[in-house]
């Protein structure tokens, strides 16, 4: 009887010491699971990709540059986005990640000459990344390639032939407002030239303001 009862005890035990290894296992595993999924599920992390959507006003002259003719123009600008890095370095201030940004243009002048402006642009853009933060500024800079039909007003002297360089800067914010979501405000510098290619050039430097949304793809977890 003894004999019986210590088998059923070691086989038990065996038992036990089986199955907790096996519960560690899977719990290792799930760990290992829930890091991958803390570090890849954050909105800001490399190669997660995002829609902008951004509308607002330019005006034009401002104190940049020399004198220039009033021109005034709506701008909406839809944008596809790619986070080239992680954010780094660690607890820093100046924490963040880089951007790429191609941005199709669509501009209406209302006060000035000509009727429109549209054309593609790719941007580079850092995110001021703080952990738990639901507010992410940015800075972004880049330059363009755009048809505009203002050089048919041959009275001004800015815009000088169809298409047009524009090398443009904006300061921005994210304000998150759900897992996918952030609603933004930015502020932008943009100018129009022709580098020289043309007889008038004098160009136009115009400021604005711009409100907007960016919705955030879900990224393929490894």
């Amino acid at each position: 009887m003894r004999v019986h009862i210590k088998r059923i005890l070691i086989v038990f035990c065996l038992f036990a010491l089986f199955s907790f290894s096996g519960y560690a296992g899977a719990e290792d595993t799930r760990d290992v699971k829930s890091r991958k999924a803390e570090i890849k599920t954050p909105l800001f992390t490399r190669a997660r990709t995002s829609f902008q959507f951004t509308s607002g006003l330019l005006f034009s002259p401002t104190f940049l540059g020399h004198w220039h003719p009033r021109f005034n123009y709506a701008q909406t600008n839809p944008r596809l986005n790619w986070m080239l890095t992680d954010p780094g370095p660690e607890e820093s201030f100046f924490r963040g990640n880089f951007e790429a940004v191609l941005e199709f243009s669509t501009s209406f002048v209302f006060k000035g000459f000509g009727n429109v402006i549209i054309g593609p642009a790719l941007l580079i853009r850092y995110n001021f990344v703080q952990p738990g933060s639901k507010f992410i500024p940015y800075v972004q800079a880049g330059a363009g390639v755009v048809y505009t039909d203002a050089y048919e007003d041959q009275s001004q002297s800015a815009i000088g032939q169809a298409i047009e360089f524009t090398p443009q800067g904006s300061i921005g914010l994210h304000y998150l407002v759900g897992d996918n979501w952030s609603i933004n405000v930015e502020a932008m510098y943009h100018h129009i030239s022709n580098a020289g290619l043309a007889d008038r050039n004098i160009g136009v430097n115009a400021l604005g303001g711009f409100i907007g949304f960016t919705y955030f793809f879900e990224q393929l977890m490894e």
